[in-house]
C-alpha cells in the first residue's frame, strides 16, 4: 500500500483495498492519509445527492474554502483529481460499496476520469477505493467491468495470523492461552480491541470468564457479530439469509462437503450451489481443493470466530438468553468448543505454519499445494489434517512431500506416529520419503526419545509453532 501511495507515476493512479470488516482497513488508510496530507472520505448508506453534499462539505473543509457544490459524480471526480500536484497525494473513498449501491454507474464514471479522455493526466492523485463487501469489490475489476485494467493495485487485506494475534494478549508468552483465544476470535483486530472493550484474558484461569462475558452473553457485541456481518454484505442481504446461516451452521458442525450439507438441509446440491458460492465469494467460507485427489472439495468457515459462533453460540442461543452464560459454558458448551472448534482451528494453524513459517529443512521440496485430504486404511477412511504436494496439473500425479496431524488438547504419542506412518504407506510410491509432521501442545517424552535420530519426523510444539520454523 505504501509503495502505491508513494508511487512515482506522473499522473493519477487508482487502487483497491478490500477485506472483511473489523480487520483495520480504515485505521490503516486514515493513518497513511494523515501522514501524507491527503483526503479521506467515509461513505454511509444514503442516496447519491446526500453523498455528494457530504463529500462537497468534507472536500471544502479539507481545502479551507467552505462547502463545494457537487452536482454529479463527474464533477466530484474532477475536484478530487485536482488535489494532486507535484507530490503524490492519497485520496480515499472508504465504504465504497455504499456509494456503488446508490449509483451503480459510478465505476464507469471513475473509469472515464482515469481514461485517456478524462483529463486526469497531470496531478499525482493516488485514489483508493476501499470496501468490506469482498465479492462486490472484487467484481469491480472482473470480466468486462468498467474498472478492469484501470487499477494499479488490488490489495486484499486479511485477518492477522495466529502469531500476530498472540502479541495482543497481556502475556504473549502464554502460548496455551494464545491457542484458546485464537480459537474464539481469530486474528481480527477489532475482536481483540473495541468489540471486547479492550478486555482479553490475562491467563488460563480467566478464559471462562472472558468467553462468557465477552462472547456468549447476549449483552456482548460479539454475540451478534455473525448476524451483522451477513446482513451488512449486499451480496447476501437480499438472498435467503436463513439458507446462508444454515449452511454456515452445517459446516461448523461437521458437514464439510456440498453433498452432506445438502442432505442435512433436505435440498439438492444443485439448489445449494448458488448460496454456497456466495458465501465463498464473500469470504465467509473457504473452499479446500484436495491436494492429491480429483474429488469434490471440502469447505470450512473462513474465520475462527465464525466457527465458534455457529458451533457453540448459535445452536444454544435460546439457552444463553435464560441461563447464566458462564454456568452454561462450564456445564455444556466447553465440551462443544473442545470437540468442534479447537480442532478445526488448530488444524488450520498447522497448515498456516507449513505454508508460511516452516523452513525447507522442516518441509523439504515444493509446497505448491497444502490442504487436508483423506486416505483409506483397513477399509476405514482417515482424515489427514495436512498434505503437502508439489506442482503438477494432475492431483493424482503430484508427489507428496509431507503429511501431518495437528492435534489440540491431546498428548501426542506413538499411536499418532504409527497412524501417519501407515497413511504414508497407503499413499504409495509418490509419498515415499514424505516428511511426517506432528503438531501439538504436549508430546509423550517417549516419542521424543524415539524420533530424536529420525530425519523423516518433525515434532512441532507450541514454541516452534509460534516462534520457530
Amino acid at each position: 500500500m505504501r509503495a502505491f501511495l508513494d508511487g512515482r507515476a506522473k499522473r493519477p493512479t487508482l487502487g483497491l483495498l478490500y477485506g472483511r470488516r473489523r480487520i483495520g482497513k480504515s485505521t490503516l488508510l486514515v493513518e497513511e492519509v494523515g501522514q501524507r496530507g491527503g483526503f479521506y472520505f467515509e461513505a454511509t448508506r444514503v442516496e447519491t445527492p446526500v453523498h455528494l453534499e457530504r463529500l462537497g462539505g468534507a472536500l471544502g473543509e479539507h481545502l479551507g474554502v467552505g462547502r463545494i457544490q457537487l452536482r454529479s459524480w463527474e464533477e466530484a471526480l474532477a475536484q478530487l483529481l485536482r488535489l494532486g500536484g507535484e507530490q503524490a497525494v492519497p485520496v480515499v473513498l472508504d465504504e465504497f460499496v455504499y456509494l456503488l449501491g446508490a449509483d451503480p454507474s459510478l465505476p464507469s464514471v471513475i473509469a472515464s476520469a482515469f481514461g485517456p479522455g478524462g483529463g486526469a493526466s497531470s496531478g499525482r492523485v493516488r485514489m483508493v477505493l476501499c470496501g468490506s463487501a469482498i465479492a462486490m469489490m472484487r467484481s469491480l475489476t472482473a470480466g468486462e467491468a468498467a474498472l478492469r485494467g484501470r487499477a494499479g493495485l488490488e490489495l486484499v487485506m486479511l485477518p492477522d495470523d495466529y502469531r500476530v494475534a498472540a502479541t495482543r494478549l497481556p502475556d504473549p508468552s502464554d502460548l496455551e492461552l494464545a491457542v484458546r483465544v485464537f480459537a474464539v476470535i481469530g486474528g481480527v483486530v477489532g475482536y481483540a480491541t473495541d468489540m471486547v472493550d479492550f478486555d482479553l484474558p490475562d491467563g488460563a484461569g480467566d478464559v471462562d470468564r472472558w468467553i462468557a462475558q465477552r462472547v456468549l452473553s447476549p449483552a456482548a457485541t460479539l454475540h451478534h457479530e455473525a448476524t451483522t456481518l451477513l446482513a451488512e454484505d449486499p451480496a447476501l442481504a437480499g438472498a435467503d439469509p436463513a439458507l446462508h446461516h444454515s449452511i454456515l451452521g452445517m459446516i461448523a458442525t461437521g458437514s464439510v462437503t456440498a453433498g452432506k450439507i445438502a442432505s442435512r438441509l433436505g435440498r439438492q446440491v444443485s439448489n445449494l450451489a448458488p448460496a454456497l458460492g456466495r458465501l465463498v465469494d464473500g469470504g465467509f467460507v473457504t473452499r479446500h481443493e484436495d491436494p492429491i485427489r480429483k474429488q469434490r472439495p471440502t469447505y470450512a468457515l473462513a474465520d475462527p470466530y465464525l466457527q465458534f459462533h455457529y458451533a457453540v453460540l448459535e445452536p444454544h442461543r435460546s439457552r444463553l438468553r435464560t441461563r447464566d452464560p458462564q454456568e452454561l459454558w462450564r456445564q455444556r458448551l466447553v465440551e462443544v468448543f473442545d470437540s468442534q472448534v479447537r480442532g478445526p482451528v488448530f488444524e488450520q494453524q498447522g497448515r498456516t505454519f507449513v505454508e508460511r513459517f516452516a523452513s525447507d529443512t522442516t518441509v523439504p521440496g515444493e509446497r505448491a499445494y497444502v490442504g487436508p485430504s483423506r486416505v483409506v486404511a483397513g477399509g476405514v477412511e482417515w482424515q489427514l489434517d495436512i498434505v503437502v504436494a508439489d506442482d503438477d496439473p494432475d492431483p493424482a500425479s503430484r508427489r507428496i512431500t509431507a503429511i501431518g496431524e495437528a492435534k489440540a488438547g491431546e498428548v501426542i504419542g506413538r499411536r499418532h506416529l504409527d497412524r501417519l506412518t501407515e497413511a504414508r504407506h497407503r499413499l504409495g510410491s509418490r509419498a515415499e520419503g514424505a516428511r511426517l509432521l506432528l503438531i501439538g501442545s504436549t508430546f509423550d517424552p517417549a516419542l521424543h526419545a524415539e524420533t530424536r535420530h529420525r530425519d523423516d519426523v518433525e515434532l512441532i510444539d507450541l514454541e516452534r509453532l509460534y516462534h520457530g520454523d
